[in-house]
């Protein structure tokens, strides 16, 4: 499958798929995709190329079902101040491997690439992330957030290389994960190689459970426990969906999340 968004327009566009998949996208000089990947999918390859000042929104909603597998592998090219915003949304119960990679080859690119996982059951979700700052003068942001309850399991494992000569490099790489029972696992490895100076590079991640004071003062205030719960994973996980920027998916993101929620 092709998509190409010609010169200097604004394409909006919403893909549900099913089976394997291969997807190119060629974004034009000065165009703009708006793209909503969904469906239950098994396999899905994407390659988006993205000339200069093209702009991509691209979000992947994944809401598989109970005993299925996901895997989408995502590769982007950006030149110019060219700028992509990348969600990937996993809400589904079903098995998921996301694989992104992006080469920022263009001078003045922006990348802002972000993650939320909410995943309960015997659920498996891995996220694994590589950005390669090839050349001077780009920025790059990820976050990442798990929620996870039962025994469900999540990984992130996140890359970030700046390659000699990329000087005045700003790159931000987050991980934040949110245990709701002790049966949770959560495995992540948040990376930097950096091969040369004159750059402003970081990096972290943390992993913990429900604040039993916060549920504490909930509940002395007459919150039931379960609601009390859905509140402040509900809070955690608000940042993320925040960072879309189409406003009719950003609410709907919202109410599928509570959703979701409601389900643990």
């Amino acid at each position: 499958m092709e998509l190409i968004v010609e010169k200097g327009t604004v394409v909006e566009k919403k893909l549900q798929l099913s089976d394997n998949h291969h997807l190119n996208i060629n974004i034009e000089q000065g165009g703009h995709l708006q793209l909503l990947l969904e469906g239950n999918y098994a396999q899905l390859e994407t390659e988006v190329m993205m000339e200069p000042e093209s702009i991509l929104d691209l979000c992947d909603l994944d809401m598989n079902p109970v005993n299925t597998s996901r895997i989408h592998n995502l590769h982007i090219h950006q030149s110019d101040n060219s700028q992509a915003y990348v969600q990937s949304i996993s809400l589904g119960y079903g098995n998921t491997t996301n694989t992104t990679n992006v080469i920022m080859n263009g001078e003045g690119a922006e990348l802002s690439l972000n993650g939320l996982v909410i995943a309960n059951g015997l659920q498996h979700v891995d996220n694994h992330t590589h950005v390669t700052h090839a050349v001077p003068h780009c920025t790059s942001h990820q976050l990442y957030k798990y929620v996870l309850d039962e025994q469900a399991q999540g990984t992130y494992a996140g890359l970030v290389e700046v390659k000699p000569g990329a000087h005045h490099t700003i790159s931000e790489q987050t991980n934040r994960n949110l245990c709701g029972s002790r049966q949770a696992r959560m495995f992540a490895q948040p990376q930097l190689e950096i091969y040369n100076d004159d750059v402003r590079c970081n990096h972290g991640s943390s992993t913990g459970q429900l604040d039993e004071s916060a549920l504490f003062y909930m509940r002395q205030r007459g919150i039931p426990i379960h609601e009390a719960r859905l509140l402040l994973m509900s809070a955690f996980s608000a940042e993320v969906i925040d960072m879309v920027r189409i406003p009719t998916l950003r609410e709907r993101l919202h109410e599928l999340a509570e959703q979701r929620f409601r389900n643990l």
